[in-house]
């Protein structure tokens, strides 16, 4: 059984999720039915019988009781545990679109042993799934449709939703649902919110829920609703009794039904009708996914960036493709849950995105290696045993069948894989209306009396470029440098002793890489898909295929090497049939060749003047690359996991960095993970995972 983390709300943005302030509680919790459930249990079958056992029964008499709070609200948030989870739903909804400031939001959260259709015909919810999540809910009936639109089993693609937490946005009914995917007796104590209002019945979990009543204070908001039978209940209120509270009432709401209002000693939420602004500082993938995050809730956002400055190419320029593929492993590590997270939340925010951003979505065939992530691809996918439209196991020749060119090994097909273009995804999500770009390199930090001050150095002198309370450090391989000269690389304590704060940050790697581009009517096959080995071979794009990439210490000029390119052909050439890379082979061997001859030349082991004359430049250029490519860094955290979230020591300050070679795959998770803290709303991402990533 898990263990819970508590996490304290705090009233400012930039300090809501304090990672400093976690306290965990050991030993086990049983999940077993005490005597005070047993009497509910055997009066299970008479309770359903009665009408108030409805739960939309249930609700409209405890209306009146939960209206008061929801006026007052921008953010309200409801678990529902219940059997007929839907029902509960379509009510809150319609009552929350009626009774709300217009633009609150509410957010349901519902939790399942396995993703499942709570329509009584499946097939009805995929098919009108559009027209309900834009169709105002304004009565039980239109809330009902859109919330079994919601609430399908599988993604809008028809990929079943696989274990973890999945967020769904209904803009035109101010609504979003979180699905915490997999065993209650796990995924409750993972779920990070500030709610507002608990909702069970029997079926839906009372016996687990009443032995987590502790768990429910944790996540609970400074005034905290309880709609469940008696037994549920009276735990619940021992243990806010045991804790103290400000004011605690109870009323009956027919047969064995009642609410349960609290009032609790915690800093209020965040206040959403506030002006938001936020700077954040890096305009690639990491600082636009988490620009595009916040601009999305009506946040004001500044993006700086010297790539940013008027009539310059951007962020990313010239790099064509690049290729989103989850990962998977035997024992579902970290990095694997991230990224099956990550790729969900880019599908999520992208859906409506062109084929100039998202040029493929035609999956990726990941093959067989000897080392890396995917040395135990095959057996990673058997061990998961996940739906084969997530992933399934390929032979060589069903490969060659489903990428189009012709492969040596076995391998894996993943669905959602698909090919990004990063600079025009880039400029898609940094167009956002709410969006203001700026071409300013920020070279420290300090705090002054209206928050953050960004400051650059100009001639010797320090000049300020904005002042805030939130600022997202989003700047890849500088982050520590900027810590540093910000003085945030450590802190003092009482004793006088500096300590430094964020090792890992501080110890960041940088790793340089190369791609190149072949133009596709010069390869007798070309891929329809992704596919990843040692290294990565792209469908074409503009028509160039993208192959990569290289891992060095050193940046390779712009456009990348003739070694660079060499590595990449020959990390490719053992995956494929031999035929494919041919013409790539050849042409590179014939620059060499030419390079060979022209070095010998030059050190005058040729006769011929002509030659000399010719070669000599070849020899002086002897790393030229022969295909057109990109160059760039990578930032790397050691144990390869990515940093985002609150700074611990820093209120206000965030931090966004360490994404190495998955820009593409945690942009987007990032954003809205952060987006969402700031906002007081359930966030997208376990505990344990937050805990994993949290700057360190």
């Amino acid at each position: 059984m898990n263990t819970f983390a508590q996490v304290h709300i705090a009233a400012k943005p930039g300090i809501l999720y304090d990672y400093d302030a976690i306290a965990w509680y050991g030993g086990p919790v049983q999940a077993r039915a005490t005597d005070a459930c047993l009497p509910y249990c055997r009066r299970e079958k008479k309770w359903m019988g009665d009408a108030l056992n409805n739960v939309s029964a249930v609700l409209e008499r405890a209306m009146v009781h939960l209206q008061k709070n929801m006026r007052q609200e921008q953010v309200y948030t409801a678990i529902v545990l219940t059997a007929h989870r839907a029902d509960a739903a379509a009510t809150l909804l319609t009552y929350w679109q009626r009774e709300a400031p217009a633009q609150a939001r509410l957010h349901l959260v519902f939790f399942e042993e396995v993703a499942s259709d709570p329509s009584q015909t499946p097939s009805s919810a995929g098919a009108s799934a559009c027209a309900a999540l834009n169709t105002p809910a304004r009565d039980p009936g239109n809330a009902r449709a859109s919330l079994n639109a919601l609430l399908s089993p599988s993604d809008n693609a028809g990929v079943p939703l696989l274990p973890g937490v999945h967020r769904f946005d209904a803009p035109a009914l101010r609504m979003t649902v979180t699905r915490l995917i997999g065993p209650l007796a796990s995924t409750f104590s993972q779920l990070v919110a500030a709610v507002d209002l608990v909702l069970t019945d029997s079926s839906g979990g009372v016996v687990d829920v009443a032995h987590y009543a502790d768990s429910v204070l944790r996540m609970a908001a400074p005034t905290l609703a309880v709609v469940a039978p008696e037994p549920v209940l009276d735990p619940i209120q021992q243990a806010i009794r045991n804790k103290g509270s400000r004011h605690l009432d109870r009323y009956t709401l027919g047969g064995d039904w009642q609410v349960l209002l609290a009032g609790l000693h915690k800093p209020a939420k965040p206040c959403v009708a506030a002006t938001r602004t936020a700077w954040v500082i890096g305009g690639s993938l990491a600082g636009a996914g988490v620009a595009y995050a916040l601009a999305l809730r009506g946040w004001r956002v500044h993006v700086t960036d010297p790539a940013l400055v008027a009539n310059q190419p951007g962020p990313q320029a010239g790099h064509l493709a690049a290729a989103l593929t989850p990962l998977i492993s035997a024992d579902d590590n970290f990095k694997a849950r991230l990224s099956r997270a990550g790729v969900y939340r880019a599908h999520q925010r992208w859906a409506d995105f062109g084929p100039d951003i998202i040029p493929s979505q035609e999956g990726t065939l990941e093959l067989a290696r000897s080392k890396g992530h995917a040395r135990d691809l095959l057996q990673a996918v058997q061990a998961m045993a996940f739906p084969q439209t997530w992933v399934r196991l390929v032979e060589p020749q069903q490969g060659a069948m489903l990428a189009g060119v012709g492969v040596m090994r076995h391998g894996a097909y993943f669905a959602k894989g698909m090919v990004v273009s990063p600079a025009a995804l880039i400029k898609k999500l940094l167009s956002h209306p709410n969006i203001f770009c700026h071409g300013t390199q920020v070279d420290a930090l300090s705090k002054g009396e209206q928050g953050w001050q960004l400051q650059f150095e100009r001639d010797g002198q320090i000049e300020q470029v904005g002042e805030c309370d939130t600022v997202i450090l989003a700047t890849a391989a500088r982050t520590p440098a900027l810590l540093a000269r910000s003085g945030l690389d450590q802190q003092t304590l009482r004793s006088g002793r500096k300590q430094q704060t964020l090792p890992a940050i501080m110890s960041m790697d940088t790793l340089a890489g190369q791609v190149m581009h072949v133009p596709a009517d010069s390869l007798p096959q070309v891929p329809a898909s992704v596919i990843g080995a040692e290294g990565y071979f792209l469908p074409p794009v503009r028509g160039q295929c993208v192959l990569g990439s290289t891992y060095e210490r050193q940046p390779a000029p712009q456009g990348g090497t003739f070694s660079g390119q060499q590595q990449i052909v020959d990390k490719l050439a053992p995956a494929l049939k031999p035929m494919v890379l041919q013409p790539v082979a050849n042409a590179l061997a014939a620059a060499g060749a030419r390079v060979a001859g022209a070095q010998l030349a030059a050190a005058g082991l040729q006769q011929s003047t002509q030659i000399v004359a010719v070669e000599g430049q070849a020899a002086a250029d002897s790393d030229a690359p022969v295909f057109d490519g990109w160059a760039g860094t990578r930032a790397v955290i050691r144990g390869r996991l990515p940093a985002f979230g609150p700074v611990r020591h820093a209120p206000g300050l965030w931090l966004a960095c360490g994404y190495a070679s998955h820009g593409l795959t945690w942009s987007s998770l990032a954003g809205d993970v952060i987006a969402a803290m700031l906002n007081a709303e359930p966030v997208p991402l376990e505990r344990d995972l937050l805990q994993a990533v949290a700057p360190r």
